[in-house]
């Protein structure tokens, strides 16, 4: 089963297309699959952001705490601590901002693990 991760950030377009170089480039992240700048539906009586979601789509959920966390770093890189992105996976939504520790990064990515379909019913053998 192949899901959807959703990324959004406020300021839209510009920062998710240096946020998807960013993941393209980096070794752990760029082997989990096709990220994709889409635009969304606009609201109504508005022309829309252009460019406002970045995607994912993934096959299971063993990279997500490295995924998470290369997406902290980004932030941390860029030295913006008050910006963060939001990351959705099914109805579960987090914030990522650069201001993680290493158990939040876990406990981040566990919420996001929790709301992957095929998870909850895989036998736990992932050859």
């Amino acid at each position: 089963m192949t899901e959807t991760i959703e990324i959004r950030q406020a300021d839209g377009g510009r920062q998710l297309e240096d946020l998807k170089r960013f993941l393209v480039r980096d070794p752990s992240t760029r082997t989990m699959g096709r990220f994709q700048l889409r635009n969304t539906e606009p609201a109504a009586g508005t022309l829309g952001d252009g460019l406002d979601v970045l995607t994912l789509a993934i096959s299971g959920t063993l990279a997500l705490p490295g995924f998470v966390q290369v997406i902290s770093t980004w932030f941390k890189s860029r030295g913006e601590a008050s910006a963060a992105v939001e990351i959705k996976l099914g109805t579960a939504k987090i914030a990522v901002s650069g201001t993680e520790d290493q158990a939040e990064i876990r406990r981040l990515a566990d919420v996001l693990k929790a709301a992957y379909p095929q998870d909850t019913a895989s036998s736990g053998d992932d050859s």
